[in-house]
């Protein structure tokens, strides 16, 4: 299925139109988790948690690219919040593990059914394969430009407090 040609002044192309999507997915997807009552930041790091639970707030933090101070900051808030918990490392005092709580659980669950129904509204008009390869292609391009895997730079890239309270 072609599509018509598009004015290149109009529509300069890919990078636009991934710009222009980008945008409004994220502007939508901001909007459904502060009805959860959570920001953005905060989501991120929950679902990493929730993915590595137990893993060390160092190794958490340096799979999300996300410097020390900016990673301490997110991590108080969560814990602030009672959504996770730090546990130190018996052989090692100074190195943290982290762990959702079982309000996480119950927070996690919501935003990945929040996330999910947010995924179906941005691609409702593609069949399953063309999102599957939709998603593909946007991944292949996310790792070429060298960024973490499920992580928005917009959303962890500065170290002041995050909480929406």
């Amino acid at each position: 299925m072609s599509s018509p040609k598009r004015d290149r002044r109009v529509v300069p192309g890919a990078a636009f139109l991934l710009s222009q999507v980008g945008f409004q997915s994220s502007r939508r997807w901001g909007e459904r988790m502060a009805q959860l009552g959570l920001n953005p930041r905060l989501v991120v790091l929950l679902r990493h948690i929730g993915a590595a639970e137990g893993s060390s707030q160092q190794t958490i933090g340096q799979a999300m690219q996300v410097p020390p101070p900016s990673m301490v900051a997110l991590v108080d808030d969560l814990e602030e919040q009672r959504l996770i918990e730090r546990r130190p490392d018996p052989k090692d005092r100074r190195v943290n593990h982290l762990y959702l709580t079982s309000g996480g659980h119950q927070a996690l669950r919501k935003v990945m059914k929040v996330s999910a129904e947010h995924e179906a509204e941005l691609c409702a008009g593609l069949a399953p394969a063309e999102r599957e390869q939709l998603i593909e292609l946007l991944s292949r391009l996310a790792e070429q430009q060298g960024l973490a895997e499920g992580v928005h730079p917009g959303v962890v890239s500065t170290p002041e407090r995050t909480s929406t309270q």
